[in-house]
């Protein structure tokens, strides 16, 4: 069975790590273009820690194994989250594929038209995995507090047609993530990340499902159009149609304060109700 989409975003995402928002952005719209082309291309990693950096500088030199790098803590591109790697999988997703073939080409000049360089242009030392979003700076200038503005603007393929689906990332998925929230769906793990993982498609399945849309975890624009509804509803501070009699006499008994009756109540709220009851009884 062919690797779906969803899995090489997934991987790639999980891979890359802490890497700046725009240069995950185009790194998933590479893995998408090369995938309409029947390439299945998958992101081995991303932003790297000094820590790690010192790690792989100590191979073949102080710890066993052959050098794989020249680059100290500090030096590399992948310390700064400008930097992925990049290799290719079968068609099932199973087994990575590290010839540097034809579609290793098409891929890496599918990175270039988005802005990236290609290590495997470098005429010192090939690194054909290797992608960067520096704009011609070194890690020097990186290191000096230098960046490459014009590339790392938000240009998320999310503001596509009005819809965001999962494997979108940027400031409108961080404000439909932080939208959901207010209006009472949970985002346990991650909160709002500004990434379109599962857990956002969840919480939106769960939205529509609550509302009577059509549940397929995409923000489209009658789901769109509803979360604003019920945002615009909730902040008339208004108790819904049946609830009204009930929320003014919580709120004479002293249960709650009068504020937010529309906004989900959590379980500490809850305790601190149920101890006004119990202590109106006595």
């Amino acid at each position: 069975m062919m690797v779906s989409l969803s899995k090489l975003k997934d991987r790639s995402i999980r891979n890359m790590g802490d890497v700046h928002p725009t240069v995950k952005n185009k790194a998933l719209q590479m893995i998408e273009k090369a995938y309409k082309e029947g390439i299945y291309a998958q992101i081995s990693s991303g932003y790297r820690s000094n820590k790690e950096q010192q790690r792989l500088y100590n191979k073949g030199r102080t710890t066993s194994g052959n050098v794989v790098t020249n680059a100290k803590p500090g030096q590399s591109v992948h310390n700064y989250g400008l930097a992925i790697d990049f290799f290719l999988v079968s068609e099932d997703g199973n087994q990575a594929l590290w010839t540097v073939n034809k579609e290793w080409h098409r891929v890496a000049a599918i990175a270039k038209s988005l802005g990236f360089s290609w290590g495997g242009d470098w005429t010192s030392f090939k690194d054909y995995p290797h992608l960067e979003l520096t704009g011609g700076l070194s890690w020097r200038d990186l290191k000096a507090g230098k960046c490459p503005t014009h590339l790392l603007q938000d240009v998320s393929s999310s503001t596509k047609d009005g819809i965001l689906e999962r494997g979108d990332n940027g400031s409108k998925v961080k404000q439909l993530q932080e939208d959901l929230l207010e209006a009472g769906e949970k985002l346990p793990r991650y909160g709002a990340d500004g990434d379109y993982g599962q857990e956002t498609e969840e919480a939106v399945k769960a939205f529509q499902a609550r509302y009577g849309l059509e549940v397929d975890g995409i923000a489209g624009p009658k789901t769109m159009e509803k979360l604003k509804e019920v945002l615009k509803d909730m902040a008339e501070q208004k108790p819904s149609n049946g609830h009204e009699k009930n929320w003014e006499w919580a709120e004479e008994k002293g249960l709650f304060n009068g504020k937010d009756p529309r906004k989900p109540v959590t379980r500490e709220q809850m305790a601190t109700v149920l101890k006004r009851y119990d202590e109106m009884k006595q």
